[in-house]
């Protein structure tokens, strides 16, 4: 790595990045499980109401499309996954090591081809998380640095 790439990633406060990415990362996730629901108030009610499993199916139709929505939109979303990456990035960078890069590249490519086919949702921050981990991962890193 020449000096110049040296000065210009170790200007990157790459904990905070780490950081920022965790906590978009948590978000989501929280909006997904938490908030989505809510917006469906009345269509978890019926399933509530009615039985998960007289109203979920992956067998979709016009009749359960509403409860089939509700549910993937919500606890069969990927919010818990990702609310869960996002936790092991806050964890990692409290204990200052860096989140290896590939995780952020792939989110970084998930995010692109979820903003290619719906670029008015909140996908952009699955594409920031990915940004965000990319440039914290590269140079050295806060262990890394120390051994120096």
């Amino acid at each position: 790595m020449t000096s110049s790439n040296v000065t210009r990633t170790s200007r990157l406060n790459k904990p905070k990045l780490t950081r920022a990415a965790g906590w978009i990362a948590v978000g989501f996730g929280v909006v997904h499980l938490v908030v989505s629901p809510l917006d469906k108030r009345d269509v978890w009610s019926d399933i509530f109401d009615q039985g998960p499993w007289r109203t979920i199916s992956l067998d979709v139709t016009s009749k359960n499309l509403a409860y089939s929505e509700a549910f993937w939109v919500a606890p069969a979303s990927f919010g818990m996954p990702v609310l869960l990456l996002g936790a092991f990035v806050l964890w990692t960078a409290k204990r200052g090591e860096r989140v290896p890069a590939p995780f952020g590249w792939a989110m970084t490519a998930w995010g692109v081809v979820l903003v290619a086919l719906l670029p008015v949702s909140p996908a952009w921050a699955l594409l920031l998380v990915g940004v965000l981990l990319v440039l914290a991962a590269r140079g050295p890193g806060a262990r890394d640095a120390e051994d120096r």
